[in-house]
């Protein structure tokens, strides 16, 4: 019996090999088509020559970067769904869509789609041209039932059973990394964010954790924000403004084992973003053993359950997390509880775990798990 054909798949990413929610999704999904043994080829829009040499990828994996070049990439897109002859063409943000669904009216092979999508892009103004193109897709894969749900209500004539909730997971890259002393000089007590800091990311909440801090009465309390962005003049202004500015720090090129000793030693993860699509940060956190606290709000819904994996809050409720961050504070045993059971979404046979999700995309392929490597 003749064996069958390798599958191969065409990934258009807008960018891999970088810091960011999308990006880390990216990279995970790479990650799992090379643990697949997939043979696949990569656009990336914004990733570069050299971003790509720096890594260690499968043989069967070619990744070709366009160093934000839009009408590079767009050409290389049309001649790769022109020419090749893929069994999936994998469109990794919706911006592509429209570009890549009426390139492949040209293929005569007609491989079979997959739309990737995360959160915001996706949650409001799905245009015309948008909805006709996801109309002729075979598959949406959703990071979140929000995600999911917020598709539907703007095309409900999409037919529901091909939109997948597909959750994001903590990379393999992370369970090898080992927690090393930071050079830096830490405070004794402190909550920690790692997030952007641009003003259209106000909606990740740290305004909110500086109100917060502002109001314990436990001023001993210190607060980290890991991130760098324009808005960290704001950010310090309102510090100060709250009286708080001695113990609001702001910490930049942070490398990633200096990351896992502030996880670790935090005495709470604090991110009361109302706009999360999944939020992959929330697991790097409950990995490294760091109790969450989020908003209850989109994503964030299908990674922290209230008072099972972390405390949920109001988004904007700078009181209703003051008295979660107290309770933290207050209730070791709570601390433990949360640490457990958050760090086991992640760890053997967690939901977020990279040995799940290589399982969910190859069922997503159709291909089996024994082709892992």
């Amino acid at each position: 019996m003749k064996p069958a054909r390798e599958p191969r798949l065409l990934l258009l990413f807008t960018e891999v090999f970088a810091n960011g929610g999308i990006q880390r999704f990216n990279k995970t999904f790479l990650a799992a088509l090379m643990e697949l043994n997939v043979r696949c080829d990569v656009l990336s829009m914004h990733d570069s020559s050299q971003s790509i040499a720096r890594q260690t990828l499968h043989r069967n994996v070619q990744v070709t970067g366009f160093s934000g070049s839009r009408l590079q990439f767009s050409i290389a897109t049309i001649r790769a769904v022109w020419g090749g002859r893929y069994d999936w063409v994998v469109i990794g943000h919706i911006n592509l869509v429209s570009l890549t669904i009426t390139a492949l009216a040209a293929n005569p092979f007609r491989p079979r789609t997959i739309v990737i999508a995360h959160g915001i892009e996706v949650w409001y103004g799905i245009s015309r041209v948008r909805e006709r193109a996801l109309a002729r897709v075979s598959k949406l894969l959703c990071v979140s039932d929000y995600t999911r749900r917020r598709i539907l209500e703007q095309v409900p004539s999409l037919q529901a059973e091909r939109l997948k909730i597909f959750p994001n997971a903590l990379g393999e890259t992370w369970a090898g990394l080992r927690h090393t002393p930071t050079p830096r000089r830490l405070p004794q007590r402190f909550i920690l964010s790692v997030t952007r800091l641009q003003k259209g990311d106000r909606y990740k909440g740290v305004i909110t954790v500086i109100e917060a801090l502002s109001m314990l009465e436990d001023a001993s309390l210190q607060y980290i924000v890991v991130g760098h962005g324009a808005d960290l003049a704001f950010l310090k202004r309102v510090a100060l403004h709250l009286g708080v500015h001695d113990r609001v720090h702001f910490l930049n090129d942070v490398a990633d084992h200096e990351l896992i000793s502030l996880y670790e030693q935090c005495e709470a993860f604090v991110l009361p973003s109302g706009k999360e699509g999944f939020g992959i940060v929330f697991l790097e956190a409950m990995f490294f053993g760091a109790p969450v606290i989020a908003a209850a709000e989109k994503g964030a819904l299908d990674v922290v359950r209230d008072g099972e994996t972390g405390l949920l809050v109001r988004f904007g409720d700078s009181i209703a997390l003051k008295r979660a961050i107290e309770c933290l504070s207050s209730d070791a045993a709570l601390c433990e509880r949360l640490r457990q059971a958050g760090r086991a979404t992640v760890v053997a046979d967690g939901a977020f775990t990279f040995t799940r999700f290589v399982e969910r995309t190859a069922q997503v392929l159709e291909v089996s798990t024994a082709r892992a490597a």
